[in-house]
C-alpha cells in the first residue's frame, strides 16, 4: 500500500472523502484487529469510496443531492479502483477482495466476516459530527442524522461494531 499514491486520488472526490477514509482505517483497525488480511482491510478504507472522483463539484453538497449521483459513483468504483490497484502492483486475488469488500460498503451489505468489518468501519465513521461538517451543507444535518436513526441499527454486523454502535 502507498498512501502518498492514494491519497490525491481520494482527495479528488468529495470534501471530506479522505478525513473520512482515515477514520474507517481507524475502524478497520479495531474491528480487524490480529487479521491476517489487515492490510486488504486498510487499504479497502483508503479508496472505498474513490468511485465520486470526479464525479461532484469541490464544496459541501446537500445530502439528497449527493444520493442522486450515488449510483454513479458505485459504478465507477470498480474501474477506477482496479486501475489504481494495478498501478500500485497488487495481484488479481487481492484486487478481486478488495473490489468485493468496496461493493460491500457502497451497498452497505455484508456477507462475509470481511465484508461486516468494512462496513461497520464505514458505518462508524459517519457517525460523527466531523464527518457531516465536512462532507455536508448545514440544511441537511437533520436529514442525515433521521436516516442514521432509522437504518444504522440494522447496518452493524460485527459484534464490535454493534457495541460501539
Amino acid at each position: 500500500m502507498n498512501i502518498k499514491t492514494i491519497k490525491p486520488h481520494i482527495l479528488a472526490c468529495r470534501d471530506g472523502d479522505w478525513n473520512h477514509a482515515l477514520r474507517v482505517v481507524k475502524w478497520v483497525k479495531v474491528l480487524g484487529k490480529g487479521r491476517s488480511d489487515l492490510n486488504l482491510l486498510i487499504t479497502t478504507a483508503l479508496i472505498h469510496d474513490i468511485g465520486w472522483f470526479n464525479v461532484l463539484p469541490k464544496g459541501k453538497i446537500n445530502f439528497k443531492v449527493m444520493l442522486t449521483y450515488e449510483y454513479e459513483a458505485n459504478k465507477n468504483s470498480k474501474p477506477f479502483a482496479t486501475k489504481l490497484l494495478t498501478e500500485l502492483n497488487y495481484n488479481n486475488k487481492n484486487i478481486k477482495t478488495i473490489l468485493r469488500l468496496i461493493s460491500a460498503a457502497d451497498n452497505h451489505k455484508a456477507t462475509k466476516e470481511d465484508e461486516e468489518i468494512i462496513v461497520d468501519a464505514d458505518s462508524l465513521s459517519k457517525l460523527s459530527i466531523n464527518h457531516l461538517k465536512e462532507k455536508y451543507e448545514p440544511d441537511s444535518f437533520k436529514e442525515i442524522i433521521t436516516m442514521w436513526k432509522k437504518e444504522m441499527p440494522s447496518r452493524f454486523k460485527t459484534k464490535k461494531g454493534k457495541e460501539l454502535f
